[in-house]
Formats: C-alpha cells, structure tokens, sequence
C-alpha cells in the first residue's frame, strides 16, 4: 500500500477537513467527501477551515483525491 503522498497532496484546509471527517465516523475519503454537506451547516467551519478556505475550496481537493487514489482509500493512510 502506497501513502497518498505518492498521489494525492492535500492542503492544509483538506487535511484539517479529512480529520474533522474521521472524528465524525468517516473512514474512508468517499465517506470524507460525503460529510462535506455536513461540515457546510455546521459551527465547525471556522475551526476546521479557518479565515481563508472554503467548503467548496476543500470539495473540489477531495473530488480530485477521489479521482487519484479512489472512493475506498483509508484516511488513516494520509500522510
């Protein structure tokens, strides 16, 4: 198993989203992906995003990781 450093170099604004979504269930980045309507509503955007990143921002890094290393690949593998 290679680590998606390999493939896929998320910003710090995703990697702080992709651990938001696993403290929330998700395991694995289609799951990630699909808390990010989730993480839109919710009082946790500043935290986890801060000042200058958006929840669309973010989308759009995840929706490319998705295409580079797939829907199934662990987010314990990141980094």
């Amino acid at each position: 198993m290679t680590s998606w450093d390999d493939e896929f170099h998320p910003s710090a604004a995703t990697r702080s989203t992709l651990r938001w979504a696993q403290e929330h269930g998700a395991s694995t980045l289609g799951e990630a992906h699909d808390l990010l309507d989730q993480l839109a509503v919710s009082n946790d955007v500043p935290e986890v995003l801060g000042p200058d990143d958006t929840v669309e921002g973010v989308r759009e890094e995840v929706e490319l990781g998705l295409d580079l290393v797939g829907p199934d690949a662990e987010l314990t593998d990141l980094g």
